[in-house]
């Protein structure tokens, strides 16, 4: 008799238990992580760029789904801004569903970067119908270089950049080859899209780098599991830097922010701070991490 009570016990014992981690989970989903912003700072060899010249520091934002100014996003402008930014790539999916001309524009319009801000459509931007109405006037209005298939050279000390943007591949609204048209062979050359699988039909292109988003945050992440699922085709390319085929290095931001119910998944909204260095790694395996916060 005692050892049936003794089992009933810890039987009752495990269910409280396991409400309360659930419990903990919804609260830091819902009420903790959404105000918790993530910078991750990394640093990457660009041997198409002059050694022994300033480093820059590229901004990559994606997913942004911007509905208010709140506090996470005015604090996302003091971080971006206190970076002293060279410049700045938005991969897609810049509005949510109840955003406005006025938000989007006020958000881009706070970022400030020394060589250029450069941004690309994504899903949602078509979803919301949003890119073919009011945003495009925003984003132009933000400051921001729109492209649309197509590569805008900048300048810098440490070498001429070229950087190109497909519109957005899940609509079948893409043409790579329309937007490598002006990119001369010998550039460096950086590629901005929404969906990391753009990376399997680079071809031949000289392309160097690929910036890309994902469907909002990618995954659904349990402690201590990790990500339980992704969205069809991302298992491979969740976030963080991968080497792809022909040499290309790939980045990709888990975003910034969420669409439908406010759940990122236990995933924080993320700023990546990107160190672009001149010149051949010291070490083979030089591209690295250098900072969590």
């Amino acid at each position: 008799m005692r050892r049936r009570r003794y089992s009933d016990l810890l039987r009752v014992l495990g269910w409280e238990l396991g409400l309360l981690m659930v419990a903990g989970i919804l609260v830091e989903a819902l009420y903790v992580e959404p105000s918790r912003i993530e910078v991750r700072r990394s640093l990457e060899y660009v041997p198409a760029l002059r050694a022994s010249t300033p480093d820059l520091l590229l901004v990559h934002l994606s997913d942004l789904h911007l509905e208010r100014l709140g506090k996470r996003e005015r604090r996302a402008i003091e971080i971006v801004n206190a970076a002293q930014a060279d410049i700045i790539v938005v991969s897609g999916d810049l509005i949510g569903a109840r955003g406005s001309a006025t938000t989007l524009q006020g958000f881009l319009a706070a970022l400030r970067s020394r060589y250029g801000n450069f941004a690309v459509w994504g899903r949602s931007d078509y979803q919301n119908g949003a890119a073919e109405c009011w945003e495009p006037e925003a984003v132009r209005r933000g400051g921001f270089t729109l492209l649309r298939n197509g590569s805008r050279s900048v300048g810098t000390p440490a070498g001429r950049i070229e950087i190109t943007g497909v519109d957005d591949p899940a609509s079948g609204r893409d043409n790579l080859r329309q937007a490598m048209a002006r990119v001369p062979r010998s550039a460096f050359c950086l590629l901005v899209s929404h969906d990391p699988e753009v990376v399997e039909t680079l071809g031949n292109w000289d392309i160097d780098m690929v910036f890309t988003g994902q469907e909002p945050k990618g995954v659904l992440r349990l402690p201590p599991v990790g990500a339980l699922f992704g969205f069809p085709g991302m298992h491979d390319h969740l976030e963080g830097w991968f080497d792809v085929a022909g040499g290309v290095r790939l980045h990709v931001s888990p975003g910034f922010g969420w669409s439908g119910l406010p759940i990122p998944g236990l995933c924080r909204p993320r700023i990546d701070l990107i160190t672009l260095r001149g010149g051949s790694p010291p070490t083979r395996r030089a591209h690295r991490v250098i900072e969590r916060s």
